[in-house]
């Protein structure tokens, strides 16, 4: 598959491209993660092409009003996360299309152990 990857929502109302290669792909045990099933793939960016209107994303906003979690709010799939230093987004390589994320190698980051759990929302 070729650059730029398209990643959407399971019920397709929303859908980004983001022009970077895809690279160290990150599961996580964090308190959030591990509920969702996100998938890691941190970009820049500037990388990142919102290509439906942004008002039909939802946040849910956990430790600072700095990050989020953005999520379609019809079908709950979350598709990016903000807050990460460096003008890096995540985005969840789980909702790129055309491609089997068993091809795909995948690290594994221990936030349950490693990451502060803020307060319990």
């Amino acid at each position: 598959m070729e650059r730029p990857y398209r990643l959407s929502c399971h019920c397709g109302d929303i859908f980004l491209e983001v022009d970077e290669e895809i690279s160290e792909l990150i599961e996580c045990n964090c308190s959030t993660c591990r509920r969702s099933g996100f998938l890691h793939w941190k970009v820049p960016a500037n990388k990142i092409t919102l290509l439906s209107e942004r008002r039909r994303l939802s946040t849910y906003v956990w430790r600072c009003v700095t990050e989020g979690h953005h999520f379609c709010p019809t079908c709950g799939v979350a598709l990016m996360r903000t807050g990460y230093p460096g003008e890096r987004v995540s985005v969840n390589a789980r909702c790129i299309e055309g491609i089997d994320i068993f091809d795909l190698q995948i690290e594994r980051y221990d936030g349950r152990s490693d990451m502060h759990p803020g307060p319990l929302p």
